[in-house]
């Protein structure tokens, strides 16, 4: 019978272990779903004020600066390239927890 008993007690631990790590995983999906609603607002914030700042006058009050002359490119010049655009933070947290699953 003491066997029985042990082997009762051994369960019910490990039944509460198993409760509270789902718990656990529970509240972090839940921390992590918050965080990334924080983040998709900031990207979405950081977007805006970018798109503000490239569509702002240039001067106070609304007068525009006079225009600065036109530069030619020189003929034999390469191409400026273009730096690839940073990865959101959406995609980095939406990689990081698919690399965590």
């Amino acid at each position: 019978m003491d066997g029985e008993k042990g082997a009762d007690e051994e369960l019910a631990r490990l039944r509460a272990e198993v409760a509270e790590w789902r718990r656990r995983a529970e509240v972090a999906e839940a921390v992590a779903a918050e965080r990334l609603a924080r983040a998709e607002t900031a990207e979405r914030a950081l977007r805006a004020a970018e798109a503000a700042v490239r569509g702002a006058p240039s001067s106070p009050a609304g007068v525009s600066a006079p225009a600065a002359p036109a530069r030619e490119p020189a003929a034999d010049a390469e191409p400026a390239k273009r730096p690839e655009p940073a990865k959101s933070w959406l995609e980095r947290w939406r990689r990081y927890t698919d690399s965590i699953n």
